[in-house]
Order: structure tokens, then sequence, then C-alpha cells
């Protein structure tokens, strides 16, 4: 079965902007910088929707950075925008993005 993030798999709090449901899903991806190609960072999604995704990061990826986020399992990816970051601790973060234009599909449940 393919990862279908939609409104059927789960609810958002109420008050929540965000109105899209998201998967909770542990993926391997890579992000890259669009600005700085030699920027990258393997990372893992904490969490996936049809528009974005939340990746754990070691590094502060700024609020409207350009990435490409790819996965290492499958043929998709897409270019994103950081729309926020979150710190856990000094060296892991919570990064926030929004999918610009995407193509192929996230990889089948293990």
């Amino acid at each position: 079965m393919a990862l279908d993030p939609t409104p059927s798999k789960q609810k958002l709090p109420a008050g929540d902007a965000r109105s899209e449901a998201r998967i909770a899903v542990m993926e391997r991806v890579e992000l890259s910088s669009l600005d700085r190609p030699a920027i990258t960072e393997p990372t893992n999604t904490q969490n996936i929707s049809s528009h974005g995704a939340r990746v754990m990061t070691q590094r502060i990826w700024e609020p409207g950075s350009r990435l490409l986020i790819r996965s290492l399992r499958s043929d998709f990816w897409a270019r994103a925008r950081v729309v926020y970051w979150r710190s856990f601790s000094s060296t892991r973060y919570a990064v926030g993005l929004e999918f610009l234009a995407k193509t192929g599909k996230w990889p089948e449940e293990n």
C-alpha cells in the first residue's frame, strides 16, 4: 500500500491553522539547499502530507530557504520552502516544509 496522506488518515486538532491531515511516518530523505547545492543532509521525516513534510535535522534551515527533499527509497522528490523550525536540543531541530513542486511517490509502507 502506498503512503497516502489523505484526510481519512487523521484529523488535526480543532483550532490548528493547518487543515490538511498528516500521517506520521519516518522516511529516510536527503535535504539539499537549492541556493547552495553543496549543503546536503540525510535525515528522516516525522510526518508528511500531500503539501509538505516535517523533518528532523541537525542544522537550522531558515524560514524561506529553498530546499530539495528527496526520498532515499523511492522516486519521490520535491522543491520545498522552509516554513518554520523548532529546536529540540542544541543539535536537533524540526523543520516544516511546504512543497512547491513535486514528482514521484513516497515508498510503500513496510
